[in-house]
């Protein structure tokens, strides 16, 4: 079962998807900052940087993003001080500025629209990518891109359509209020974690748990009272122990997780791997190959991402654990890309950074941090 727990009485509105009783995402419910990926911004062009290859521009609150000269439309270089309707790619982080593209992109639940754009796309996920195109081609308002998702898979074409038209009609929107509203400004807000997961699910959550009612109503599922919804399903100990540095799988092994600027560095161990019969490298490995891809996803984790997994000497072993790693990660709401081993053993993967990682726990070198070594779901 796929379900929400929100906590949204009290100063700090939170929420959490869960499959089953494990935790996969978390959230605070907090409006999104202005600068947050999806936001459509009437900026000033200021500093180019050729040496770049981009420009920086000046957005509401002061704040600068950065512009490369890949996403400006063909043949239009902006000179200071121009107004650009902008929208945010990548949060800023790292001491780096927020990544930004004027190719504008509104999302639906069916349909992405591009502006300006000429293309007819299908999702990589969609299983009948061929047919799903052709009803793109069809589809596709005249000077604009479009991209059906994966969920448009399986719905009625008028419902497709309908969602299409809305999306031109909020770009069309988008566009008369930037000519009328002097810059820097807001013109469009990030939609919130909770709109952004009902409309990014494959398959929507069968209800949400809550100590508030009439406030959860709000998101069309059937809801479920309890006065702590996170104590229920120990949300807070399953999101610390995922966020410590050293992360148990159930038959006792390990994974060590090391951030870095660049993404994330993985190493898995046996460990305390005490299971009779079978190979445990590959129990292990197997095991690992799950929980890593549910913890980039409730981490938040992107860039490159590093997995040194326990050496295996069988080919159909290694074959094994990256169809498992895949298989695990179709679940995942942001695009990941698996490349498979490298000549030094690692698997190399990417996850596209659309959001700050959450703030990884740090634990003594070696140690525990006064945790229990338990193998399994903690709270389940």
């Amino acid at each position: 079962m796929i379900q929400l727990a929100l906590r949204l009485r009290g100063e700090k509105p939170r929420g959490a998807l869960l499959q089953g009783r494990r935790l996969v995402e978390y959230w605070e419910l907090d409006a999104p900052p202005a600068v947050s990926p999806e936001a459509v911004l009437l900026g000033r062009a200021g500093r180019v940087m050729k040496s770049l290859g981009a420009l920086f521009v000046t957005l509401s609150g002061g704040q600068e993003g950065f512009l490369p000269f890949s996403d400006l439309p063909k043949g239009f270089m902006p000179k200071g001080g121009d107004a650009l309707v902008v929208q945010i790619r990548r949060p800023a982080a790292g001491g780096k500025a927020a990544r930004l593209s004027m190719e504008l992109t509104l999302s639906g639940r069916h349909a992405v629209l591009l502006c300006p754009g000429h293309s007819a796309c299908a999702s990589r996920r969609a299983e009948n990518p061929r047919e799903l195109r052709a009803l793109a081609e069809r589809l596709r308002p005249e000077d604009y891109g479009l991209v059906l998702r994966a969920n448009a898979e399986g719905a009625a074409e008028a419902d497709i359509r309908n969602e299409i038209d809305a999306l031109k009609s909020r770009m069309e929107a988008l566009q008369a209020r930037a000519k009328t509203t002097p810059a820097p400004a807001l013109l469009e807000g990030a939609p919130g974690p909770i709109a952004r997961l009902l409309r990014d699910l494959r398959e929507a959550p069968e209800r949400a748990v809550s100590d508030d009612e009439a406030a959860a109503a709000g998101y069309g599922l059937p809801v479920v009272p309890s006065p702590d919804p996170f104590g229920l399903y120990g949300v807070e100990t399953q999101l610390k122990k995922a966020l410590s540095r050293r992360v148990y799988l159930p038959s006792g092994g390990t994974l060590l997780l090391d951030p870095c600027e660049a993404g994330l560095v993985i190493d898995v161990n046996t460990a305390g791997d005490t299971a009779r019969g079978g190979d445990p490298m590959l129990r292990a490995n197997l095991e690992a190959a799950e929980e890593i891809a549910r913890l980039l996803r409730l981490r938040r984790a992107g860039g490159i991402v590093l997995i040194d997994f326990i050496d295996m000497k069988e080919e159909r072993h290694r074959d094994a654990v990256l169809a498992r790693l895949k298989d695990a990660l179709r679940d995942d709401r942001t695009a990941t890309e698996v490349l498979g081993f490298t000549r030094l053993g690692l698997v190399e993967m990417t996850r596209r950074r659309t959001e700050a990682a959450l703030p990884a726990r740090k634990m003594a070198a070696g140690g525990t941090g006064g945790e229990e070594p338990e193998g399994g779901e903690a709270d389940a």
